[in-house]
C-alpha cells in the first residue's frame, strides 16, 4: 500500500467565496484541508505540502493580503512564501505573530503529513479587516489553540472559522486544547449574525449556526458526563474510551499528541460556570 498519494486540488465557489480543497491519502487515510479566497483575500494558506498548488493558483489569482486563523502548519504553511513572493501583508493574532516569528519544530508525524512551517513576519490584525468589498470582524476564538481567531463578514453571514468547528462531535483532541475555551469561543461567535461556516477541514457548512450550536451542546454534555463519571471514580482514560471512542492507532501514530484522552483531561482540570443551554 502506498503511504502517500499525490495531493489533489479542487476549486468551487459559494456565494462569492472561492473554496480551495486539498485532498491526499496518508497510510490509507484520506486527509482534507481547505482555504478560502474572497476579494483577493486568502484566509489560511494550506500546508507546506501544497506549495506547488498554492504557487500555481497564486500565479493565476495573486492575493493582496493573507489572513491566518492560527499558527498550525496546515493553515500557515505557505504564508511566508506568499508574503515574500507577492510583497503582501499576512494578518494574524498577536500570539500567532509571536509563534511564527520563530516557529517551533513540530513532531515528526506532522512533518510527514503536512510539512514544517517556516518563519512568517506577521501584521497583527485589528478588530476589523477591510477589503475592497467586504468587512471582516476579527474574533478571538481560543480553544483549539490559544492564538486562534475567526473572521466574520456580518452582512453576508459568513464565518471563516479555522478549526473552531471541525464537526458537531469530536472523537479526539490535541494536546494543549481547552474544552472550556472551545465552549466560550463558540458562544462568542454565536452572539453575532451568520449562517454559513467556512471550516478549514469540514469545508462549507451551509447550516453553520445550527452546526456550531450542536457542537456546543455536545461539548456541554461531554463536560457533564465526564464529571459524573469522574465523581464515580472512573479514571480519565476509561472515561475517554467510554464517551469518545477515539482511535488508539491515531494516538500511537502521533506519539500521544492526538487522542481522546486530551479532551477528558482538559475537562477535569478546568473549572467553568454552568451555562444555560440553547
Amino acid at each position: 500500500m502506498t503511504k502517500v498519494t499525490k495531493l489533489q486540488l479542487s476549486i468551487q465557489h459559494h456565494d462569492h467565496v472561492q473554496t480551495v480543497k486539498g485532498t491526499f491519502s496518508y497510510m490509507g487515510h484520506t486527509l482534507r484541508f481547505y482555504w478560502y479566497c474572497v476579494d483577493r483575500l486568502w484566509i489560511d494558506t494550506g500546508p507546506p505540502r501544497a506549495r506547488d498548488h498554492v504557487a500555481a493558483l497564486a500565479a493565476e489569482q495573486p492575493p493582496s493580503v493573507v489572513a491566518l486563523t492560527h499558527f498550525h502548519e496546515d493553515h500557515s504553511g505557505n504564508a511566508g512564501w506568499l508574503a515574500r513572493t507577492y510583497g503582501i501583508p499576512v494578518m494574524m493574532s498577536e500570539e500567532t505573530a509571536r509563534i511564527l516569528k520563530q516557529p517551533p519544530s513540530i513532531p515528526v508525524y506532522r512533518k510527514w503529513v503536512w510539512g514544517q512551517m517556516e518563519p512568517v513576519s506577521g501584521t497583527v490584525a485589528e478588530e476589523v479587516l477591510q477589503t475592497e468589498r467586504y468587512r471582516f470582524r476579527v474574533i478571538p476564538t481560543p480553544g483549539h489553540s490559544q492564538d486562534h481567531i475567526a473572521y466574520l463578514e456580518e452582512e453576508r453571514g459568513w464565518l471563516f472559522s479555522g478549526d473552531l468547528f471541525l464537526g458537531t462531535r469530536l472523537h479526539y483532541g490535541m494536546r494543549g486544547e481547552s474544552v472550556a475555551d472551545m465552549i466560550a469561543s463558540i458562544e462568542r461567535v454565536l452572539a453575532y449574525p451568520f449562517e454559513t461556516v467556512f471550516c478549514a477541514h469540514a469545508g462549507v457548512v451551509k447550516e453553520g449556526r445550527k452546526s456550531l450550536e450542536a457542537k456546543r451542546r455536545f461539548l456541554l454534555e461531554l463536560v457533564e458526563e465526564t464529571h459524573h463519571l469522574a465523581q464515580k471514580g472512573m479514571p480519565a482514560r476509561l472515561i475517554a474510551r467510554k464517551l469518545l471512542q477515539g482511535s488508539t492507532l491515531l494516538e500511537w501514530f502521533s506519539l500521544g499528541e492526538m487522542g481522546a484522552i486530551h479532551l477528558i483531561r482538559s475537562i477535569l482540570k478546568e473549572k467553568r460556570e454552568p451555562v444555560k443551554r440553547l
